[in-house]
This record gives structure tokens, C-alpha cells and sequence, in this order.
């Protein structure tokens, strides 16, 4: 069982944090200790297992002052702070939603620019792989040409007989 606070010691139950929310409303003391255990186990027992509601917040409270109800914050200002929080989430979602365009409009932007740079590269790939082709058939026909002048004519020019015998003079000197 949970005891409760004695009047005399001065110290007050916890209060709810949100107070802008909720009415306080206090009671009045009890003067029968059985009552006020009673009080205090149902409040404890109960309290996990009902959910509060904004109208009907109670603290007890055994001091010897009379029942009061108050209300911290009227309707009208929950009503203009509740309007600008809308307004304030509503501005935000518009400037989230603006982001979001400009960021698919750059993602998109992008994705077109490495298309064509993607593009522009398989061309080049392309050209290069048509210049070797060409480079390979050219060397190709190069040896083929000199193969066949070797079997046609075994005839070497003069300019070939003079340079050989340079190779000889210089080989014996």
C-alpha cells in the first residue's frame, strides 16, 4: 500500500507537466483517514489502466483549503496556439514538398546528363573498336604485300646489295 504525504510536512503531490492542457481541479481534504487510503488505492490502481482525458484531471489536495476548479489556459488561446502549430506543420510540408520537386527535378537532370555522357562513350567505344579493326587489316595487307614480293621476286634491288655490303665492311673493320 502505498502511504500517503502527511499534511504537515508541506509537500504537495506531483503535478501533471503538461498544464496548458489539462484543468486542475483540486478536492476537498478529507478528514477520515480510512476514505482517504481508499482514495489514494483506487487512484493508484487505476491510474495505469484509464487513460487521461483533458476535462477531467484531478489532484487532491489535503490542505485546508476550500474546492476550486481552475483552468490555466482558456479554450480560445488552445485553439490560436493549435492553429499555429497547423499552420506552422502546413508551412513546413510546403517547403518539404518544394524541396522534394527541386531534388527530383536535379536527380532527373542528372540521369538525362549521364545518359548522354554514357552514350558518348559507347560511340567512342564503338569508333575505336572500327579504327582498330582498320589498323589490324592494314597490317594485314602490309604483311601480305611483303611475303609476296619475298616469293615473287627473289631479286634484291641494288639499294639492298649496297647495304650489304656496308654491313660487311663494317663487320671486318
Amino acid at each position: 500500500m502505498v502511504s500517503a504525504q502527511s499534511p504537515r510536512s508541506g509537500r504537495r503531490p506531483l503535478q501533471p507537466k503538461n498544464l496548458s492542457t489539462a484543468p486542475i481541479v483540486t478536492a476537498k481534504p478529507n478528514t477520515n483517514p480510512a476514505d482517504r487510503s481508499r482514495q489514494l488505492d483506487n487512484y493508484s490502481c487505476n491510474k495505469e489502466n484509464v487513460p487521461p482525458t483533458c476535462n477531467d484531471v484531478i489532484i487532491i489536495n489535503y490542505s485546508s483549503t476550500p474546492v476550486k476548479k481552475e483552468y490555466k489556459t482558456p479554450m480560445e488561446s488552445l485553439d490560436a496556439s493549435l492553429a499555429d502549430e497547423l499552420t506552422a506543420i502546413r508551412e513546413k510540408l510546403e517547403r518539404l514538398r518544394i524541396d522534394k520537386e527541386k531534388t527530383e527535378k536535379m536527380l532527373r537532370e542528372r540521369g538525362l546528363m549521364l545518359d548522354l555522357q554514357m552514350k558518348e562513350i559507347v560511340d567512342r567505344g564503338e569508333a575505336q573498336k572500327q579504327l582498330e579493326i582498320e589498323v589490324d587489316r592494314l597490317y594485314r595487307l602490309k604483311e601480305i604485300k611483303l611475303a609476296a614480293c619475298m616469293r615473287i621476286s627473289p631479286l634484291r634491288s641494288l639499294r639492298d646489295k649496297e647495304e650489304e655490303r656496308k654491313m660487311k665492311q663494317d663487320e671486318e673493320v
